[in-house]
C-alpha cells in the first residue's frame, strides 16, 4: 500500500504544479496583451515614450517576439534612438516579421552604429522593393547611402581630438543643446528641455517641454550644476539661448511665436542680469523662422538663419551689416556654396573674422547635421573656400551641431548625440593639442581710482593706421571685467569712456603672429576733478618734431568732447620725451608739441583762455631710460584739471 500513496501524491503534485503553471500563463499572456494594446495605442498617436515603456514590460514576460521586437523598435526609431532600436529590428527581421520597411529600418539603425556596409546592403536591398513613383522613400533611401558612404571614407582619417561629455552638473536625461561660452570660459551659457521648464508646458510638436536657458560656471576646471537663468528671459513660451557676443555682455534669444514660428532677440547683461530681450527687427526677422545667430568678433556684421521663402530649401544661413544706427541692413543669403537643398544651421563665426562654421545636412555629411568650416569675406559674404566636413570623430552619424570655438582655438563646444550621454542631446567639449590662430585677446578690468570700484564703461577701438573703428565694447557694470579679441598684424587705439570720468587711452602696435596671445591690462580711470591727469596714448608725432599725425585726431576729439561736455573746466597738457638728445633741445620739442595740441583745440573752438600748455623734457620720467619701451613709455602727452 505505501507505494501506491507515494505515487498518488506525485501525479497530484504534477497535477497542481501543471495547473498553476497554466494558469500562470494564462494569466501572463492576459497581461502581455493588455501592455501591447496599450503600447499600440500610444504608438498610434505617436507618444514614443510612453508606448516604449508597456512595450518593454511585455519584452520581459515575452521576449524576442518578433512583433513586439519591430514595435519596440518604431518607438527608439521614433524617439531618435535608431541605435537602439538596432538588436529589436534584427529580431524581428529574424522572427519573420512581415514590415515593408524593416530593411529601411535597419538601414538607419546600422548607419548609426556606424556599421556603414551593413547599413547600404539592408538600404540597397530596401531599394529594389520600391516602385520609381515612390520618390520621396527614393530620396531618403539615396540620402542615408551616400551618407553611408561619406562616413566610410571619413572614418578612415579621423582628426586627433579628445571628445569629453561636459558632465552630469551641465547635461541632464533631456535635450541640452547650444552652448555659449563667455571668452575667459568660466561661464557657459545653454538651451535645456527640462521638466522644470518655465510653464511646466510639453510641446505637442515633438512631446518635448518648452524651452529655457540655463547657466552653469567653471571653477577649478569643473563646471558647476546649471541652473535656470534668473530675471526676465525664460517665460512660459519658448526661450533659447541663440548665441553670445564676443565680449560676453550680449545674449541672442530665440523666443517662439505662434505667428511666425519664432524671432531672434538681442538681451544685454547689466551687471548680474540680463535685460528683457528686444527684437532684432524685420530686416532680421521675418514670417518665417529665425531660431540662431553668430556675430563677427567686431559685432559688425550678424550671421542667422531662416527658413523663409526665397531660399535654397529648409533652414538657410544670411549675413546682414550693422549700421550705424545699430540696426541691420537688409540680409544676403550666403548662397549655393554654404546653402544646399537640405537643411543649413547654427552659423558660428570665428574670431579671426574669416572662419564661418556651420552644421548642414548636405555637403559631405556622415549623417543627419554634420559641422562644416568654409572661408568667408565678410565685407562682401563671397564664400573664399568650399565647405569641409571637419571630420570624425567629431562628426558622427547622429547630430553634430551647435559649434563654437574658444577664443585660444583649442577647445571647441557643441551639441550631439552619443552613447555613454546622459540623454538625447548633450554638449560635449573637443580638445586639440595644436591650434595656431592669430589673435590677441585684450582683457582686464576697469575701476575707478579712487575706491576701487569697478565701472562699466565704453570701449572704443579704431584701426590707427585707417582711422576707422574696430568695434564698440562694453565692461562689466557688476565687476567691471572686459574682454576684445583682435586680430594680429594691426596697430590699435583703445579708448575707455564712462560718465564723470577722463577717458582712458591706450596704444596696442600688434606685429603679425601665427598664434595665440592674451594681453592684460587693469585700468585705472580718474575722475573730472581738479588734479586728476590722463596721459594720450595715442596723440602721435612725426619724428623728433611736433607735427601731430592723423592717427592723432580720433583721441584728440575725444579730448575736444570732454572740453564741450564740461564747459567750466580748465586745462593744462603736458609734453614730455625720453633722454635721447641734449636736455635743452628736449624741453623745446615737448613745449612745442604740448603747444601743438592746445592750437589743435584752438581750430576746434575752444576758448584759448581755458589751455594752458608747458613742456617739461626729459625731467619727468615715469620709467628708466634703459630699454625702447620704457623710452616710449617717457615720450607722452599728458592732459592735466587746473579748474572745475
Amino acid at each position: 500500500m505505501r507505494p501506491t500513496n507515494i505515487w498518488i501524491n506525485a501525479i497530484a503534485f504534477l497535477l497542481i504544479t501543471f495547473s498553476y503553471s497554466a494558469l500562470q500563463a494564462q494569466d501572463n499572456s492576459k497581461e502581455f496583451k493588455k501592455l501591447v494594446a496599450e503600447g499600440k495605442e500610444n504608438l498610434d498617436i505617436e507618444e514614443y515614450d510612453a508606448a516604449l515603456v508597456s512595450f518593454l514590460k511585455a519584452d520581459k514576460l515575452k521576449p524576442k517576439d518578433p512583433e513586439l521586437s519591430d514595435l519596440i523598435a518604431q518607438c527608439y526609431l521614433g524617439l531618435g534612438d535608431d541605435h537602439k532600436a538596432l538588436p529589436y529590428l534584427l529580431s524581428a527581421k529574424e522572427g519573420g516579421i512581415k514590415n515593408p520597411d524593416i530593411d529601411f529600418n535597419l538601414g538607419r539603425a546600422y548607419h548609426l552604429a556606424h556599421k556603414f556596409p551593413e547599413a547600404i546592403q539592408s538600404l540597397q536591398k530596401y531599394k529594389t522593393t520600391l516602385k520609381a513613383s515612390d520618390i520621396e522613400k527614393n530620396q531618403q533611401t539615396d540620402q542615408l547611402i551616400g551618407w553611408c558612404k561619406n562616413g566610410e571614407e571619413l572614418i578612415q582619417k579621423p582628426v586627433k581630438v579628445k571628445i569629453t561629455n561636459l558632465g552630469s552638473g551641465v547635461n541632464s536625461k533631456f535635450p541640452d543643446y547650444v552652448p555659449a561660452i563667455s571668452a575667459d570660459e568660466t561661464t557657459l551659457l545653454f538651451t535645456s528641455r527640462r521638466d522644470n521648464t518655465t510653464g511646466g508646458k510639453i510641446d505637442e510638436a515633438d512631446g518635448h517641454f518648452h524651452e529655457d536657458v540655463y547657466v552653469s560656471t567653471k571653477t577649478d576646471s569643473v563646471w558647476g550644476k546649471a541652473v535656470q537663468l534668473s530675471g526676465v528671459i525664460n517665460t512660459p513660451t519658448h526661450d533659447a539661448c541663440a548665441g553670445i557676443s564676443p565680449d560676453g555682455q550680449e545674449m541672442f534669444v530665440y523666443r517662439h511665436s505662434k505667428a511666425d514660428g519664432g524671432d531672434l532677440y538681442i538681451s544685454e547683461l547689466k551687471g548680474t542680469e540680463w535685460s528683457a530681450p528686444k527684437n532684432l527687427g524685420p530686416h532680421i526677422n521675418s514670417k518665417a523662422w529665425e531660431p540662431s545667430a553668430s556675430i563677427t568678433s567686431d559685432e559688425r556684421v550678424l550671421f542667422f538663419v531662416s527658413n523663409k521663402e526665397g531660399g535654397s530649401g529648409g533652414r538657410d544661413i544670411y549675413m546682414a551689416k550693422k549700421l550705424p544706427n545699430g540696426e541691420y541692413a537688409l540680409p544676403i543669403n550666403l548662397g549655393p556654396k554654404i546653402n544646399t537643398k537640405f537643411e543649413e544651421d547654427c552659423p558660428f563665426i570665428h574670431a579671426d573674422g574669416k572662419t564661418l562654421y556651420f552644421s548642414s545636412k548636405g555637403h559631405k555629411s556622415m549623417g543627419g547635421f554634420d559641422i562644416f568650416s568654409c572661408t568667408i569675406n565678410t565685407e562682401t559674404g563671397q564664400i573664399l573656400t568650399n565647405p569641409v566636413n571637419i571630420g570624425y570623430p567629431i562628426n558622427t552619424a547622429g547630430d553634430d551641431i551647435f559649434f563654437v570655438w574658444s577664443a585660444d582655438n583649442k577647445r571647441a563646444y557643441f551639441s550631439s548625440v552619443r552613447e555613454g550621454g546622459y540623454g538625447d542631446k548633450d554638449l560635449y567639449v573637443l580638445e586639440r593639442d595644436e591650434a595656431n590662430v592669430a589673435l590677441v585677446v585684450f582683457k582686464g578690468k576697469i575701476s575707478s581710482c579712487s575706491d576701487s570700484k569697478p565701472i562699466g564703461a565704453t570701449i572704443i577701438v579704431l584701426d590707427n593706421l585707417t582711422g576707422k573703428p574696430v568695434g564698440v565694447y562694453n565692461s562689466n557694470s557688476s565687476t567691471g571685467k572686459y574682454t576684445i579679441i583682435l586680430p594680429a598684424g594691426k596697430n590699435y587705439g583703445i579708448s575707455i569712456e564712462a560718465p564723470g570720468f577722463l577717458f582712458y587711452s591706450k596704444n596696442i602696435d600688434i606685429p603679425f603672429l601665427n598664434h595665440y596671445m592674451e594681453i592684460l591690462d587693469t585700468v585705472c580711470m580718474e575722475q573730472i576733478k581738479i588734479g586728476n591727469k590722463i596721459v594720450l596714448r595715442n596723440v602721435f608725432f612725426d619724428l623728433d618734431k611736433a607735427t601731430l599725425r592723423p592717427e592723432s585726431e580720433s583721441e584728440l576729439e575725444r579730448l575736444h568732447e570732454i572740453l564741450v561736455k564740461n564747459p567750466h573746466i580748465k586745462i593744462q597738457i603736458l609734453g614730455h620725451t625720453d633722454s635721447d638728445g641734449s636736455e635743452e633741445h628736449n624741453l623745446k620739442l615737448s613745449d612745442a608739441r604740448a603747444k601743438a595740441v592746445v592750437d589743435y583745440m584752438v581750430k576746434k573752438g575752444v576758448d584759448p583762455s581755458r589751455m594752458k600748455f608747458h613742456g617739461y623734457g626729459e625731467t619727468k620720467p615715469i620709467a628708466p631710460n634703459d630699454t625702447p619701451e620704457n623710452k616710449q613709455l617717457n615720450r607722452r602727452t599728458e592732459f592735466e584739471i587746473l579748474e572745475e
